[in-house]
């Protein structure tokens, strides 16, 4: 799986902002992802923003005084060059439905394309990239409304809604009321593969209750089978519990957890990625949990992996 976060959308374009010619006047989102990006452009270059609708009605944003410098446009089409920006290309499709746009508009002469995110099939399409990343990709701000959502494992308390207070954790009738209350925080437009969450199973009814209220669809809801609150804490399994549920399901190909403690377990128990929403960071398998542990195979990579690359291999992995 191939995750992007917002820092490494940050890093990408503060490393690669010197490839945008220094003549741009006006920079353009294709909404709605490629109009965050745009903004992000537009404030570390000091320039004018604008969104595509706009720009064919010849209009852009109004900008604060503070910001505003005497070199500015007054209106798109007195920019020299126009940069319009999307976030990422998979098949090309609203590229080039923005492309079939400006044809017919009078900017055809003025503006370049440039997209973040491309692949090998993509990269040709737009005048600029900077990134190119294959799929399967999620993205963290459309994680949620991905179609490889499907194929996802998702905790519950702490990405779908908000963790329990101390005081509603009494595993009673406190407890109960929150689950079948609690706001959520955002609701998937998409399936979800799997909810692997550490609620014990008691609570199916109430917590199938919640998701059904709420529109968050699923295919199966996997929790703890323990008596109570206390043996869980006892046993202190959370992570390596959803490690073992991410492991078994072979279609996974990301987990989406709330804890930074246990996101790390579950990478390791799994072999597999995790991103977590607490810290925003996509968690990889340690390098000596990887799922490659058997006695041959390890004896193999030794015998045919020279001592200084494994160690090179083993830093990777950590990082």
């Amino acid at each position: 799986m191939n995750f992007r976060t917002y820092e490494d959308l940050a890093n990408i374009l503060n490393n690669n902002l010197h490839k945008i010619p220094s003549d741009v006047d006006l920079v353009v989102g294709i909404p709605k992802s490629g109009l965050m990006v745009a903004s992000m452009i537009s404030l570390y270059l000091n320039l004018p923003l604008s969104d595509l609708d706009l720009l064919l009605s010849d209009s852009m944003y109004a900008s604060g005084t503070t910001k505003v410098k005497k070199t500015w446009i007054s209106k798109p089409s007195d920019a020299r060059k126009i940069l319009i920006v999307d976030d990422s290309s998979i098949s090309g499709t609203a590229l080039n439905e923005a492309k079939e746009k400006i044809k017919k508009s009078k900017y055809k002469n003025k503006v370049i394309f440039l997209v973040v995110f491309v692949n090998e099939k993509t990269k040709k399409l737009p005048d600029l990239y900077f990134d190119i990343c294959p799929s399967p990709r999620m993205f963290e701000w459309n994680y949620m409304h991905h179609g490889l959502l499907e194929q996802a494992c998702v905790d519950i308390d702490g990405v779908l809604c908000r963790d329990p207070s101390e005081e509603e954790n009494d595993d009673g009738k406190k407890y109960i009321k929150f689950i079948k209350t609690v706001k959520p925080r955002v609701v998937p437009t998409r399936k979800i593969g799997y909810l692997v969450t550490s609620r014990l199973e008691k609570y199916r009814s109430q917590t199938e209750y919640w998701l059904s209220k709420n529109n968050i669809q699923y295919d199966q809801l996997i929790m703890m089978n323990l008596s109570s609150k206390e043996e869980r804490i006892k046993l202190g399994n959370h992570g390596s519990f959803k490690g073992e549920q991410y492991k078994k399901l072979p279609n996974t190909v990301i987990f989406i957890e709330s804890s930074k403690n246990q996101a790390q377990t579950i990478a390791n128990v799994s072999g597999k990625d995790v991103f977590c929403v607490e810290d925003s960071k996509l968690y990889r398998p340690s390098f000596d949990c990887l799922d490659v542990n058997e006695s041959k195979i390890r004896r193999l990579f030794r015998k045919v992996v020279p001592f200084k690359i494994r160690k090179k291999l083993k830093k990777m992995f950590k990082k």
